[in-house]
């Protein structure tokens, strides 16, 4: 099928509008992202005609696969036949788009480069139209761009920071025209500046906790990947930068986490003596010097140990929420757990968290060995690897795998590690034709000097 170069403009235009709909959740907290996804496979095997069947020949699109029908069927029994509704468990069911949305990269993946200006462009735009300097100078609480509350935008802003590092690391690494490196850096450093701005201001200590391992890899990979002595300058008065802010408005972060952190500690060292967990938490739930957000996180971190433990290895399904009512502090105004893995533990059990361990761990492996083969920059795979090291912490206190920015990020994660695999594939694919080719010519020369 020929597609006109009007018709083709149009598909590369609404292709670009897509990725950046499946970005904008890190600013504009909305469903728009599920609704570009759909549009981007379908644009990928109608319009492209790319094919899927390559794709699936792969074990992790066949365990993603599984693993998606497998949380589908099970959902659909629990609310068929046992009555059961759960709370946002077909969500899991997205891993069955994981290899598809791949392909979709892949095909796409030219445009990377515009959608990423356009992107950080448009972030810079919104973040300096959205942010309240006044409020956050006076050590007020805020929201950072347009989420529902203060948590989703500083888990937002956290990704727009790292992303907006590699985005500029990247041009250096690449060797990117110096008329390149100037205005991507002026772009990054003015979006890294109010992402940090605005994760200050939103006072989510779960999102200052993170941010810690992140920024060290940050500065990790930039000392291993790129030994170029300017980036290593801006790398490291950034980081000086960064620790004098923290430095000044130290009084503040004390005011917001230090009542937290002395609680978190006292835990710690209950548990350390040898006092039981169970007892520990109750101990603290109790408590009058814990403070009120931590107390709730608590009753609901009790409640899911008590769920977790009626079906430790599969998991209760939709039957969770169920269980949930008969737990100790099930008045608690909520049942979001504000724990991701105890999501996960809840519905599918040990069991469960060891296959999506196994897909996350196999994708990080995957897009460093594309990385490794030159299929993608350093740089990049450095980014996938903080992106993922963040969100693994974020959802230590926060349940940001049930929400929209955590459902984009998987989608994006997935297409990432698919996309990568298809590159490394069609390079290997290439390099044995040529090989071969090789051979086949040196033999016809052979043969040509013996029979002369």
């Amino acid at each position: 099928m020929t597609i006109s170069p009007s018709r083709s403009q149009v598909l590369e235009f609404v292709t670009g509008i897509s990725w950046l709909a499946m970005m904008s959740v890190t600013l504009i907290e909305s469903d728009v992202y599920r609704y570009a996804a759909i549009l981007l496979m379908g644009l990928t095997f109608t319009l492209r005609k790319a094919p899927l069947r390559p794709a699936l020949a792969d074990w992790l699109a066949i365990v993603c696969v599984a693993w998606g029908a497998l949380t589908l069927l099970r959902f659909l029994f629990g609310l068929i036949v046992l009555g059961e509704r759960g709370a946002s468990e077909w969500l899991y069911a997205f891993a069955i788009f994981f290899p598809a949305m791949g392909v979709a990269l892949h095909t796409s993946w030219h445009l990377i480069k515009p959608i990423l200006l356009v992107f950080f462009s448009s972030a810079l735009v919104v973040l300096m139209v959205s942010t309240p300097l006044s409020a956050i100078m006076a050590g007020e609480r805020i929201s950072p761009g347009f989420h529902h509350n203060s948590i989703h935008g500083a888990v937002g802003c956290g990704f727009i920071f790292i992303g907006a590092f590699y985005w500029a690391v990247h041009q250096w690494e690449i060797g990117s025209s110096a008329r390149t490196k100037t205005i991507v850096s002026a772009i990054a450093v003015m979006v890294i500046g109010l992402a940090l701005f605005n994760i200050y201001g939103a006072k989510s200590k779960g999102v200052w906790l993170a941010l810690l391992p992140a920024v060290g890899l940050m500065f990790i990979t930039t000392l291993l990947y790129l030994r170029r002595r300017t980036v290593l300058i801006a790398a490291i008065g950034g980081l000086l930068l960064l620790s004098w802010g923290v430095y000044e408005v130290r009084d503040n972060l004390a005011h917001y986490g230090a009542a937290t952190l002395n609680s978190v500690v006292m835990i710690g060292e209950r548990l350390d003596s040898g006092t039981p967990l169970e007892r520990v938490m109750k101990d603290a739930i109790d408590s009058s010097e814990t403070p009120p957000s931590l107390d709730e996180r608590l009753q609901l971190w009790a409640n899911a140990a008590s769920v977790i433990s009626v079906a430790p290895i599969f998991g209760n399904g939709n039957g969770w929420l169920t269980i949930w009512r008969t737990t100790a502090y099930a008045s608690v105004p909520y049942t979001l757990l504000h724990n991701g893995y105890l999501e996960i533990l809840v519905r599918y059990g040990f069991a469960g968290l060891a296959i999506l361990a196994l897909i996350v761990v196999s994708a990080i492996f995957r897009v460093h060995r594309a990385s490794s083969a030159g299929v993608i920059s350093k740089s990049t795979f450095a980014c996938y690897l903080t992106f993922a090291t963040y969100f693994a912490f974020t959802i230590l206190s926060n349940s940001n795998n049930r929400l929209a920015l955590g459902e984009s990020y998987a989608l994006l994660f997935a297409a990432t590690c698919f996309a990568s695999s298809i590159r490394l594939r069609s390079r290997s694919k290439a390099r044995r034709s040529n090989v071969a080719s090789h051979i086949d010519g040196l033999s016809e020369a052979i043969t040509a000097r013996v029979q002369g």
